[in-house]
């Protein structure tokens, strides 16, 4: 499956960008997508071409037009605008400073640094490559990296390890249907989708819209192989803002109280 699409341009809206990229993803015309929103076809190619702003009231029409949840536009918009244009040009393998991995390695929790929106694992610190193998990023000479989204559908033991594997990979796989198009490299977005396709379970989750609520519950639940007792942990991403050049996120694990509330169906009893 591959993504086709034009090249960004600097000067064209980013928000103008993904509209594009997501309409042509789906296949529908212009004149389709006006129609479903109730406006003009000129007001529409203003709309893509980024002569005119995205107002919340026609993000809202776009949504239901494009069968895209808002909340999830709103989600990609404040993540990965921002750094479209860095993130659509990231290289394997990665540069990444040295003061950067002495930050990640001081983290005493599993900690990476992921190139979002696809989740391409660039380093990580020892107490995440030891207590998650399956996620250690590859060699730098490898042919591409570690990808998070293609190791939870194809290694078997994670479905074990995770007790709520059916939401973590749920959320990634739409997440990467929705957010991806347009901001990674069509190839490596196909690349992706043909490693996870080996497993029946990828096309349901898929095609299977997420609800809000769910998509941002922060909860990672591991069973100990050995123990068989269940360890809570909450999950986190963040953007570096200082120094403000850093291409990639940094994801934690860190440990959480059983009791926290959670509305990961999994979790209830």
């Amino acid at each position: 499956m591959l993504i086709d699409g034009p090249h960004p341009h600097p000067e064209q809206s980013l928000v103008a960008m993904y509209l594009r990229y997501r309409r042509e993803t789906l296949g529908i015309t212009q004149d389709e997508i006006a129609r479903r929103m109730f406006i003009s076809v000129s007001l529409y190619r203003k709309l893509e071409n980024g002569d005119r702003a995205l107002s919340p009231e026609r993000l809202a029409d776009w949504c239901v037009a494009t069968e895209v949840p808002r909340w999830m536009v709103e989600k990609m918009v404040t993540l990965a605008v921002p750094r479209i244009m860095t993130l659509a040009r990231g290289a394997w393998p990665p540069a990444l400073r040295q003061e950067d991995l002495d930050h990640l390695y001081a983290l005493p929790f599993p900690a990476y640094f992921h190139r979002f929106p696809e989740y391409d694992v660039l380093a990580a610190n020892p107490a995440a490559t030891g207590a998650f193998p399956w996620l250690a990023p590859a060699n730098p000479d490898a042919e591409r990296p570690v990808n998070v989204i293609e190791q939870m559908l194809t290694v078997p033991e994670l479905r074990e390890l995770l007790v709520n594997w059916e939401t973590i990979v749920h959320r990634l796989v739409y997440g990467l249907r929705v957010i991806t198009p347009g901001i990674i490299a069509p190839e490596r977005l196909a690349q992706i989708i043909e490693t996870c396709s080996v497993n029946p379970e990828f096309e349901r989750m898929w095609n299977t819209p997420m609800d809000e609520e769910l998509f941002n519950d922060s909860l990672v639940q591991v069973r100990n192989p050995e123990t068989g007792e269940i360890i809570s942990l909450t999950m986190r991403s963040y953007n570096a803002s200082l120094p403000q050049n850093c291409d990639y996120q940094l994801f934690i694990l860190t440990p959480r109280d059983p009791g926290t509330p959670s509305v990961d169906p999994f979790a209830i009893d």
